[in-house]
């Protein structure tokens, strides 16, 4: 072939050869699950899009291998861990611009971080996806609290650039701290006192503890004697639990969510007084007069690795982590737009 026609032939080959390539990109990237769009300045990842299993192992082994334990005594694993859930929650990412609340003054290193969905005609009535990111000392965490993080992530994800009638706010809080003037609280107790103090709206918290164990094992039942009559035998079951305030709230979730939960779910309505011997952040929500619900694993009570230097992420189940992130999707979302 003549110089020529050589040249003539890549001038006519390459345009047209970048045209098809371009076509492919775009193609792949409008079909792509995990695809984003954009919405002014910002970065949107499709709307309901669900995580895979392997989406949320990636997000506990982050946290519980990557990070570490995550005690508020270790200021620096703790003001790492927020970082990081500010980064996956931000633009970039997911999709949405974070709030981050200090705690503690100049030190910055405990803090909350959300991101909420205004709503359209009832914006003012708000619903809470709450979850602690600490771990006890020594231990990794990954089933407590990283899968309440993972899911808290999921379900951000799913609602992205969606609409409703109701605004909805995802909330990643601190554990317990103490202050430089040597005060204890808690990110928790922050929220629940920051959202009375404006007399906001509250109309129900659902909060994501561990939630990634479960057995089909018969199991030796740990709890205490004034629980054990409400728990089976079995350790395949999620407990939704709530005091007698939050029953309404509870039962309008619990209606929903069973219908596509799989598994066991069984509802579990104590006293206040019941509860604080378990959660002392759970009851400085309901204490606000919020309706709220726990949803759990009952890891405390019957995972032999809870706060522990063995909760590792090999020890989830992802495959019923995601199954609860999935109905958690279609409950909180008959909320929204009652």
């Amino acid at each position: 072939m003549k110089q020529s026609n050589v040249i003539k032939f890549g001038l006519v080959a390459l345009p047209l050869g970048m045209f098809f390539f371009g076509i492919i990109a775009l193609s792949y990237t409008f079909f792509s699950p995990a695809s984003r769009v954009r919405d002014g300045n910002r970065t949107l990842l499709n709307s309901k899009t669900s995580v895979t299993e392997q989406d949320l192992k990636d997000w506990v082994t982050r946290q519980a291998n990557d990070i570490g334990p995550r005690p508020t005594t270790d200021e620096d694993k703790t003001r790492i861990t927020a970082k990081w859930i500010e980064s996956e929650l931000s633009e970039e990412n997911i999709g949405y611009r974070p709030k981050v609340t200090f705690l503690d003054g100049k030190s910055g290193n405990f803090r909350n971080i959300e991101v909420e969905l205004p709503g359209t005609d009832k914006a003012d009535e708000i619903i809470i996806i709450g979850t602690c990111y600490s771990s006890a000392a020594n231990s990794p965490g990954a089933n407590c609290n990283g899968t309440g993080v993972a899911t808290l992530l999921a379900t951000a994800r799913y609602f992205v650039s969606t609409e409703h009638s109701r605004t909805i706010r995802f909330v990643a809080c601190v554990g317990t701290f103490r202050t430089d003037e040597g005060i204890q609280r808690s990110g928790i107790s922050f929220l629940a006192e920051s959202s009375k103090k404006i007399n906001e709206q509250i109309m129900g918290m659902v909060y994501l503890d561990s939630l990634g164990y479960y057995t089909d094992q018969l199991e030796e039942p740990r709890v205490s004697l004034q629980l054990k009559e409400d728990y089976q035998k079995k350790g395949n079951y999620l407990a939704l639990v709530g005091d007698l305030s939050s029953k309404k709230f509870i039962e309008s979730f619990y209606a929903k969510f069973s219908e596509e939960y799989e598994m066991p779910a069984k509802k579990i309505v104590l006293s206040r007084d019941s509860l604080a011997h378990s959660s002392e952040d759970f009851v400085s929500l309901t204490g606000q007069g919020y309706p709220v619900l726990q949803l759990s694993d009952n890891s405390i009570d019957r995972y032999p690795h809870y706060q522990k230097g063995t909760d590792t992420p090999d020890k989830i189940d992802y495959e019923r982590l995601s199954g609860v992130a999935k109905s958690l999707y279609i409950a909180i979302e008959s909320i929204l737009s009652p």
